[in-house]
């Protein structure tokens, strides 16, 4: 009923989360190193996009793992975090974070995406369809790998 309400008034309602086999929205957001970042400029390779806080601790275990897994694969993995850029930057220096970690301290990414439960790790293929989600727990690693083997042989 609230979503009526927001859309009667006029004021845009929040985006349904990305459906299996959907497109991911495209954004563009300021990667903690200064750099702008688009996800569609990771078209042609999967993608793995993760939100997550720092206050969230199933969060930080993920983008842990997910990190090691970027780095050992070669895959792109983009952090979302939702902190500040002060705090974004803090923690992944504090963790020696190599992938990107971009922040949405405004959170209209989140919006754009639905995140109701952190943390939220989606799979993209090499068009941009959501191929796997996770949401409220760390991503399944084991779940992930073979799904991303898969996408990496189409």
């Amino acid at each position: 009923m609230a979503a009526a309400i927001a859309v009667a008034a006029g004021a845009p309602a929040f985006a349904a989360p990305p459906a299996l086999d959907s497109v991911a929205p495209d954004f563009a957001l300021k990667a903690v190193d200064g750099r702008n970042v688009r996800l569609s400029e990771y078209r042609g390779e999967p993608v793995v996009l993760h939100f997550w806080a720092s206050w969230c601790g199933p969060c930080r275990e993920s983008v842990a793992a997910l990190d090691a897994l970027g780095l050992s694969s070669g895959t792109a993995v983009l952090g979302v975090s939702l902190d500040g850029a002060d705090r974004s930057a803090a923690i992944a220096d504090s963790m020696h974070l190599r992938t990107p970690t971009l922040v949405d301290a405004q959170q209209s990414v989140a919006r754009a995406y639905d995140v109701a439960k952190l943390p939220l790790t989606l799979l993209l293929d090499a068009e941009g369809h959501v191929r796997a989600s996770w949401s409220g727990a760390p991503a399944d690693l084991s779940a992930l790998t073979p799904q991303l083997e898969r996408l990496r042989q189409d």
